[in-house]
């Protein structure tokens, strides 16, 4: 029972033995295949990832959560397959390469390399561009993958296809190349880092050149120590969208964050949803969930549980816009200083905080930043939203922890009683809010 495929084994002389094992028997069903007449079908829960064949009719099915999807028919010989050639290859377990001039689709066989998921992607590169398509279950990869432009990776979704990067050290997907990487799809898929008690690579790495027009659809990742998506200083991915990344049992490690942007650039890049739920079982500590050094990141919905710590941190010449924040951790090993950190000049808008769950110091800080030694300027904080008797702020909800910009002035949409000024340093009138028609501080 490998850490990549999330089985759990009992603690060496743990008494309460049955416990991780009845988890992995409820987990079971949907990683050994159901085999029983195609009337039969509906006797059995569709289990999301779950496969179901008929043995009389020979269709294959997965499940979706709800019902049972067909995705071909296996014929009378165990190795004749009916369909469009792609769907035989993803039922015999392959990792199928679709490039663009080749005139038929071409397999990996996961049982004979370590890289198959490269491999593919080294078929379809060759063949000017084109698709990967994942298979239901575990794919092993030594990783990183990486990938070049014009290619894809796509997978039946996050909870049917699955890539584990088996190297500790390696990055899972890896935008590096010499040339930059331009239009690269990943859709549908979980990437599984190796998980344990120490360091990992970085899930999703964009470093040495820029990476433009990337799309992500819907990926879930788990088992990283480590960021989960990263910037290296002086590389701009820009024009990036992301629809849905979903984080569970990742510790960000001694790093910034689980998302870091620490390039100064890199503009137009937007997240749909961010649902974060981080442990803090290897470092100890919270987890900060999105940092910010510079370049431009709208995020629409960031959603969070488990470790989260900080929410959202900004410095330098960062410029943000996030729309609903719901903070809801559980298992955080400290108070946070603040849910949201804005320190320094760049531009951040937060339309609202939700919370939940967890105690922290304030619901904002805006403070001085170290990375340009500047006070805070041109922030908008919206309205500050408790919905449960388990949530709490120490303090008060916001903390002016540093002069703010007489000049480039920052709202808060809420009331001056709700600001603690913290500073020694006198009053400047840069931040105002706006209960009052504008009172400043």
């Amino acid at each position: 029972m490998t850490d990549n495929h999330q089985y759990e084994t009992p603690a060496e002389g743990s008494l309460n033995w049955d416990e991780p094992l009845n988890r992995n028997f409820e987990r079971i069903d949907t990683d050994v295949e159901i085999r029983d007449t195609d009337a039969s079908r509906g006797n059995y829960v569709a289990k999301t990832g779950a496969k179901f064949l008929a043995t009389d009719t020979g269709n294959v099915y997965i499940g979706d959560g709800g019902d049972w999807t067909q995705l071909g028919t296996i014929g009378d010989s165990d190795s004749t397959v009916e369909g469009d050639g792609i769907t035989s290859l993803l039922l015999q377990g392959l990792v199928v390469a679709l490039g663009r001039n080749n005139s038929a689709p071409q397999s990996v066989d996961p049982a004979e390399t370590d890289t198959p998921v490269q491999d593919a992607l080294d078929i379809a590169a060759a063949a000017g561009g084109g698709e990967v398509r994942l298979p239901a279950g575990v794919i092993e990869e030594t990783g990183p993958i990486r990938p070049y432009e014009e290619t894809q990776i796509l997978g039946l979704g996050i909870e049917i296809s699955k890539v584990s990067i088996t190297d500790r050290d390696a990055d899972g997907i890896l935008f590096d190349r010499d040339s930059g990487v331009s239009r690269v799809k990943l859709d549908g898929f979980a990437l599984n880092g190796p998980a344990g008690d120490l360091p990992t690579g970085v899930a999703i790495h964009h470093t040495n050149r820029d990476t433009q027009d990337l799309y992500v659809g819907r990926l879930l990742l788990w088992g990283w120590n480590n960021s989960v998506y990263r910037v290296d200083e002086g590389v701009g991915p820009f024009q990036c969208r992301h629809d849905q990344i979903t984080i569970y049992e990742c510790d960000a490690g001694d790093q910034d964050g689980l998302f870091e942007f620490r390039s100064w650039y890199g503009p137009a890049n937007w997240f749909g949803t961010i649902a974060a739920y981080p442990s803090a079982t290897v470092s100890g500590r919270n987890t900060t969930v999105f940092y910010s050094r510079g370049g431009t990141q709208t995020v629409d919905y960031l959603t969070m549980g488990g470790s989260a710590g900080v929410a959202i941190e900004q410095t330098w010449d960062s410029l943000i816009e996030f729309g609903n924040v719901h903070w809801e951790p559980t298992s955080n090993p400290t108070n946070p200083p603040a849910i949201v950190r804005l320190l320094g000049q760049g531009t951040a808008v937060i339309d609202t905080v939700k919370h939940v769950t967890g105690v922290a110091d304030y619901v904002y800080e805006v403070g001085y930043d170290s990375y340009n030694g500047r006070g805070p300027a041109k922030k908008i904080l919206g309205p500050y939203i408790e919905l449960g008797a388990e949530a709490d702020i120490a303090s008060n909800i916001v903390n002016l922890s540093y002069p703010a910009d007489a000049s480039n002035p920052s709202l808060y949409q809420g009331s001056p009683d709700d600001v603690d000024v913290t500073h020694s340093q006198g009053s400047t009138g840069g931040l105002r809010a706006l209960g009052t028609a504008g009172t400043g501080f």
